[in-house]
């Protein structure tokens, strides 16, 4: 791939091996400013450990990460966020404890975060940009599953990330919240950038702008939709061919 200096994000033969499983070998892969990715393969492809590694909370064994033309190859996952790269997880993050309105204002007010003046307003917002009015004082526990996932993305936001990776966000959702979901991902500002991990591949093929391809642990394609659609390396990934 070339050297884009418009790259926000740039993987460069990213390896992550435990003893002689590969679980990701050398891949490459490229963010730039408000760019949308898809990244899909069957399981065991590699995806949450690519998503790991772009967030600080693995190491690399291989290869090397830049986020906005720094090395952050070493850095873990606080200094990261600091940066502007911001995530959800496969099973929601949130404080059960708490009323939905105080995680975000937690997570906007963590060392990274900068929700400052206004903070109690702006995260009022957010709740009502993921479809949660009117729920502000519920404790995120007693939410729904959908719910909880729509907190944590409002809680991702409240970081003012550029780079924002979303693993796995449909995941236990049902048909009506997939659509939701689509529908609050499609009205997140080009003012960050989004790494969208997903088995939903009618949802990813309606969100991205390019959908890159794992399978065991290597990159087999990266194109726009129609390309990724009709490509015989990731048919025969998806049937379990290896590239």
């Amino acid at each position: 791939m070339s050297d884009l200096p418009s790259d926000l994000l740039r993987v460069d033969g990213l390896g992550r091996r435990y003893g002689d499983l590969a679980a990701l070998d050398g891949v490459d892969l490229r963010v730039a400013p408000g760019d949308r990715l898809g990244l899909i393969g069957p399981n065991g492809a590699g995806k949450s450990t690519l998503l790991n590694l772009i967030a600080g909370s693995l190491r690399p064994t291989a290869g090397r990460i830049r986020f906005d033309g720094r090395d952050v190859t070493r850095l873990g996952p606080a200094r990261r966020a600091r940066l502007g790269v911001g995530r959800t997880h496969q099973h929601p993050a949130v404080w059960s404890s708490l009323p939905a309105l105080d995680n975000v204002l937690v997570a906007g007010r963590r060392p990274w975060g900068r929700l400052r003046a206004g903070g109690r307003e702006r995260a009022r917002e957010l709740l009502a940009e993921v479809g949660l009015a009117g729920v502000e004082r519920t404790a995120a526990g007693a939410l729904s599953h959908g719910q909880r996932r729509q907190l944590e993305l409002a809680m991702a936001l409240a970081g003012e990330p550029r780079l924002l990776l979303l693993d796995e966000p449909a995941a236990g959702l049902a048909p009506p919240e997939v659509e939701l979901l689509a529908s609050l991902l499609a009205a997140l500002p080009r003012t960050v950038a989004i790494l969208l991990v997903e088995h939903h591949l009618d949802l990813v093929y309606g969100f991205a702008d390019r959908i890159t391809v794992l399978h065991s642990g290597r990159h087999v394609h990266t194109g726009t939709v129609p390309e990724t659609r009709s490509s015989p390396e990731v048919a025969a990934a998806y049937a379990g061919v290896a590239p």
